[in-house]
């Protein structure tokens, strides 16, 4: 770059830092105090360079080098004459900051380091301060050369394209293209206009940049001109480029305000869904909860605003009903669904193919510790509900049905104090479609590797000492842990008979699985140490969103004296699994 005279400082040879390996996100890093930590997703290791930018007092924002103790700025931003206002840093890693530049926004000449604040900000903040002005030039709206007088040195040339608004009234706006920018005269031809009147408060916003973002061009009858459609029922279209001259466009496929089912099956089919322009409400009332199928619009199904069914037919097909009336089902006080007291549950939503008729019905999965996913792809059949439906893993449905076609709409999450007493308003209603999880699918999956043998003398459960813990944090209450455990168990004593050890897991008091007996041996035979297998797999529910720890615990049973090693040194490393799924 070319050589930089600042008036106070040396003469520069650059116009940036080099990189640095992270930077702060908002939130001070207190370089004083120095650690080498996590910095926006990046973990940081000694020597790193890294922004410190959000400090509490902008004196100490700095270019520093990461140690265990108080961080040091860095040799190269360390002196008075090395900042000025300009100069650039880019950042290499980060989640949010990555390939993102920061320019040095002290103004002040010479920048004293210790004394002067020291502000960056992003590049992209201080290129939009560019592309956008403020005017208070009295302009009457209305299409035709407009000139206003705004700041100099804007990044405005002559044929971009500048949205003109009124900052007190989004509502009032100018579309026009620059025909001349100088000094601090803008001059713009403007086509399109929203609102009316004159008003001298203006924000100039260059339409192809970053500055624009959240501003809305003219719209509505103002930016074009007739003839209209005059026929009831009609469309209008546009007669030329323009975008200011429009024609009657004749009715719309289908007539007027109606959308055949063959037009909606294609784009069904190709977005995985069942249901087009409808949603699933759940409501409580009375203890009951129902569920009702709703439009977009948030009304019952109709004749001028109806809610379509795509099912599979008998030649591998797809049939389309058009459901024009109001639709829903109610889970009566009583019926549990197999949900438990306090326990989050999720109850899948379904529409069944009753011979051309839609029927509600719904499906909780999860039956004690034991998921059974619903089929779409299979006939299946409806148990008309009642307040005794208290079966898991059968599908309720407003009337009883026999081998009809299913296609699933979503499901409703809610926690019940009482199963069965519907008194508490749904969490969530979640409609079904590409990247919703099904009934055992693994939503995470989380892995504990330890080839540390952790011990115990106790002849009563403990945590083995230094032994091995896993974690996991469920997205969502309603989800089962599948805890698997594997490793092998060592006993090593005095010369006694029928000495045994055994291995359980726990998440706090919970026991998961069955506890396992990893070491037995024959009364008949002396031993001084033996070893056994060890294999937990059970489901867990936590019925929580916060992270559960799975310990592993062991006893000495008939010992005397003697340690119980858990995984065993020379047989390999005990191994948890752990995996949330979906139910």
């Amino acid at each position: 770059m070319a050589i930089n005279s600042i008036t106070g400082n040396t003469l520069l040879t650059a116009g940036s830092f080099p990189p640095v390996r992270a930077a702060s996100t908002g939130a001070p890093l207190n370089p004083a105090a120095g650690g080498l930590f996590v910095v926006d997703g990046v973990q940081l290791a000694a020597g790193d360079r890294v922004l410190a930018k959000d400090e509490a007092n902008s004196v100490n924002n700095a270019i520093s080098a990461a140690s265990t103790g108080p961080w040091v700025r860095t040799t190269d931003a360390t002196g008075n004459t090395q900042f000025f206002s300009g100069m650039a840093v880019t950042v290499a890693l980060g989640a949010v900051n990555a390939g993102q530049t920061f320019i040095c926004t002290c103004q002040d000449d010479p920048v004293v380091v210790g004394t002067s604040l020291i502000t960056f900000a992003s590049q992209q903040v201080v290129a939009t301060a560019t592309q956008q002005a403020a005017s208070t030039t009295s302009l009457t709206i209305g299409t035709g050369s407009k000139t206003l007088t705004i700041p100099a040195g804007k990044a405005f040339q002559a044929g971009q394209w500048v949205l003109i608004q009124e900052t007190s009234n989004s509502a009032n706006q100018m579309l026009g293209q620059i025909t001349a920018y100088g000094s601090t005269s803008l001059t713009v031809n403007v086509t399109a206009t929203g609102g009316s009147g004159t008003h001298a408060d203006w924000t100039i916003v260059l339409t192809n940049s970053p500055a624009a973002a959240g501003y809305q061009p003219p719209v509505g009858s103002g930016n074009v001109t007739g003839p209209g459609s005059s026929t009831a029922g009609h469309v209008a279209t546009f007669a030329d480029t323009t975008g200011k001259l429009i024609q009657d466009g004749g009715t719309i496929v289908g007539g007027a305000n109606t959308i055949t089912p063959a037009m909606l099956a294609n784009a069904a089919v190709a977005f995985g869904v069942g249901m087009l322009n409808g949603t699933l409400v759940a409501s409580v009332a009375g203890n009951a909860l129902t569920i009702a199928v709703k439009t977009l619009a948030g009304n019952n199904p109709s004749s001028s605003d109806p809610v379509f069914f795509l099912f599979r037919d008998a030649s591998a097909g797809y049939a389309v009903i058009e459901q024009t009336a109001a639709l829903s089902i109610t889970v009566p006080s009583g019926a549990t669904l197999g949900t438990v007291n306090g326990q989050a549950n999720r109850i899948w939503v379904g529409v069944l193919n009753n011979g051309g008729t839609p029927v509600l019905g719904v499906y909780n999965s999860l039956g004690g510790t034991n998921i059974l996913p619903w089929d779409e792809t299979s006939v299946a059949n409806g148990t008309g509900i009642t307040s005794s439906s208290t079966a898991p893993q059968v599908w309720h449905t407003a009337s009883t049905l026999s081998s009809v076609v299913l296609r699933i709409l979503g499901y409703v999450e809610s926690t019940q104090a009482t199963a069965g007493t519907w008194a508490t308003s749904p969490s969530k209603v979640q409609l079904f479609g590409p990247g919703v999880k099904r009934p055992g699918d693994v939503v995470q999956k989380s892995y504990s590797t330890t080839t540390t043998s952790g011990t115990t003398t106790s002849t009563s459960y403990a945590n083995l000492s230094g032994g091995q813990t896993a974690n996991i944090t469920p997205t969502n209450a309603a989800n089962p842990i599948r805890v698997a455990m594997f490793g092998s168990v060592t006993y090593t004593g005095a010369a006694l008979n029928t000495q045994n050890g055994a291995i359980r897991l726990v998440r706090g008091a919970t026991l998961i699985g069955a506890t396992t007996t990893g070491i037995t041996t024959s009364s008949s035979v002396t031993i001084t140490q033996v070893e056994g297998a060890i294999s937990i797999d059970n489901l867990d529910l936590p019925n929580s969103i916060t992270q559960q720890s799975y310990t592993v615990q062991g006893k000495i049973i008939n010992a005397g004296s003697g340690t119980l090693s858990y995984p065993s040194g020379t047989d390999g490393p005990s191994t948890i699994i752990m995996e949330e799924l979906q139910i």
